[in-house]
């Protein structure tokens, strides 16, 4: 079965020159989860826990991002257009994920106000009126994706009105 869109958050460990997934959450337009996972890291070994929630220390016993590179690839290849918030896909393409002839749709785009620090996932939620937690220690990938699909369908429900 194909799904047309499917909605994914991830979590990099930063500084951008060495940026490695540390979380990666797909779901499907109905909040299905799809694949929910933590990496290890192969090289970052630190990185500010408080912009993603997660602890370094906490990843030692988890997979590597290649180790689930083909069941992640199956995941997007059944899909026509991928959504997600920030999201860049040059980390998963960097990571050997084939992305070819998808649609992108990145949220930060459309929802971009300031261009700035406040152009944030919470920021969106609060906007469209998704209970995310500002705790980002308890905040999880899937809620993450399920504020973006959520927002998604607003943004486009939004967007059909104006037209009509």
């Amino acid at each position: 079965m194909k799904n047309k869109e499917l909605i994914y958050w991830i979590d990099l460990t930063g500084p951008t020159s060495l940026d490695e997934i540390i979380r990666l959450t797909i779901i499907d337009p109905n909040n299905q989860v799809l694949f929910n996972r933590k990496f290890d890291t192969q090289q970052v070994d630190y990185w500010n826990s408080n912009i993603n929630g997660i602890m370094p220390e906490s990843l030692i016993k988890e997979p590597l991002f290649e180790e689930s590179r083909k069941e992640i690839q199956k995941i997007f290849d059944k899909s026509e257009t991928l959504i997600t918030f920030y999201g860049s896909t040059s980390f998963l393409e960097k990571q050997g994920i084939n992305l070819a002839n998808k649609t992108i749709i990145d949220l930060a785009d459309s929802f971009r106000v300031l261009g700035d620090s406040n152009d944030t996932i919470e920021n969106l939620c609060i906007y469209y009126g998704y209970p995310l937690t500002d705790n980002v220690f308890e905040r999880t990938g899937i809620a993450c994706a399920k504020g973006i699909n959520f927002c998604y369908h607003e943004m486009e429900n939004n967007r059909k009105a104006q037209e009509n």
